[in-house]
């Protein structure tokens, strides 16, 4: 599974979540920050790419909710540990 995240358009974690469950396919995902970790460590197999262009821009629009996010990410990197979920953040 690929996930493109434009920073011009995803200025809200609503907006982050709407990118996650279209390009999953699961309309059931749940859109908070438990069914995030939970979709990638037990719903979809790897390989989990996440591209996030623009991210700073992300990043002032959303505040500190953008850390979280990616504090999900992160532990859900950790949590795998085999190397299946890849994040890129562009400027």
């Amino acid at each position: 599974m690929t996930v493109t995240l434009d920073g011009n358009i995803i200025d809200s974690e609503t907006l982050f979540h709407t990118a996650f469950r279209e390009a999953s396919g699961i309309e059931w995902y749940g859109g908070n920050l438990d069914a995030l970790f939970d979709l990638m460590v037990g719903v979809v197999s790897g390989p989990i790419d996440i591209i996030w262009t623009d991210a700073a821009r992300s990043r002032t629009a959303i505040g500190e909710r953008f850390d979280r996010l990616l504090t999900v990410i992160f532990d859900a990197i950790a949590y795998r540990g085999d190397g299946s979920i890849n994040l890129r953040l562009e400027s």
